[in-house]
């Protein structure tokens, strides 16, 4: 939440231009539902309408999570080929159209800049290796130029390149550690079905788990998806009957709304590179990159 107070030149500003003006990233924001949901209140008070502020008003403004300013970049590992960051919930791994929010891509390309390293005509631009949903923390991997970026995808593609994730999940598997194994259908771009039987034109999904701390009602669980869905880990815990806490899509929002959490209990911590040797990724061979901050919503276990 950001405490704004009205100096005397705002005086008789509309809320919602007000907003704006001490808050530029929320200009493509939806102000007036902001203030019908009381994420905007003046004086402590619920609004149903734009209002006039005055002198010494005090305006306080919950930020949706996509609108949050983002931290300083937090780099884990970098060295001439690649960067890898720890990306917050809220951010989008690369922009799209219509987004206002900032995107880890954008940083990246600044940051090169900066350092002189950016040159776009003989391929010297980053690469995303990897997708993260825009409500998932964690490690993104970046290429730092194409020659780079084809081999990790290789590489990827080899499994001698493994994310490590962790997650808070509703319930608890029998077993500490296991797998889980379905069958997985795209159909169209949103839709998808994940059944324990294979089903036509279906692909296996595999995801290896552990279970790290359990309180009898929920379970934080370390998760390697060996195969490579984008999303496989949420649908594929909510296929297996332990959902993460805070996702909308995949899990249950009713409890979602009564914990109070924003966005889904899922961080990507770790990077393990098990690139073998006489290969352009030789000397990252057994090199592990660690989330140094994983940002939770706080449920106690």
């Amino acid at each position: 939440m950001i405490r704004l107070c009205v100096a005397p030149e705002n005086k008789g500003m509309k809320l919602s231009e007000y907003v704006v003006a001490s808050l530029p990233e929320l200009a493509r924001a939806n102000l007036r539902k902001m203030i019908k949901k009381g994420d905007i209140k003046l004086n402590g008070g619920l609004l149903r309408k734009d209002m006039e502020v005055d002198e010494d008003d005090v305006v306080e403004v919950y930020l949706p999570v996509e609108f949050e300013r983002a931290p300083a970049m937090d780099i884990c590992y970098e060295d001439d080929n690649i960067i890898v960051l720890n990306k917050q919930p809220g951010m989008a791994v690369t922009g799209g159209a219509g987004q206002s929010a900032p995107d880890l891509m954008s940083m990246v390309i600044n940051y090169m800049k900066k350092k002189g390293e950016y040159f776009e005509d003989s391929g010297y631009i980053p690469f995303p290796c990897h997708k993260l949903d825009i409500y998932t923390g964690g490690l993104v991997l970046f290429a730092k130029n194409g020659d780079m970026f084809e081999v990790i995808r290789e590489a990827q593609r080899q499994r001698r390149i493994k994310r490590i994730f962790q997650a808070i999940v509703k319930g608890r598997p029998e077993e500490d550690r296991g797998e889980f194994q379905h069958f997985f259908l795209q159909e169209g771009e949103t839709k998808y079905h994940i059944s324990e039987k294979k089903m036509r034109d279906s692909a296996p999904i595999y995801t290896k788990y552990r279970v790290l701390k359990a309180n009898g009602t929920c379970s934080l669980l370390e998760l390697e998806p060996v195969t490579q869905i984008y999303n496989q880990e949420r649908a594929h815990l909510e296929a297996a009957g332990y959902p993460v806490l805070g996702d909308n899509v995949f899990g249950i929002a009713r409890l979602n709304k009564k914990l109070g959490i924003r966005y889904q209990a899922l961080w990507a911590t770790e990077i393990r590179f098990a690139t073998g040797v006489n290969n352009l990724l030789e000397y990252l061979n057994g090199k592990k990159v660690v989330a140094g901050d994983i940002g939770f919503p706080m449920v106690n276990l």
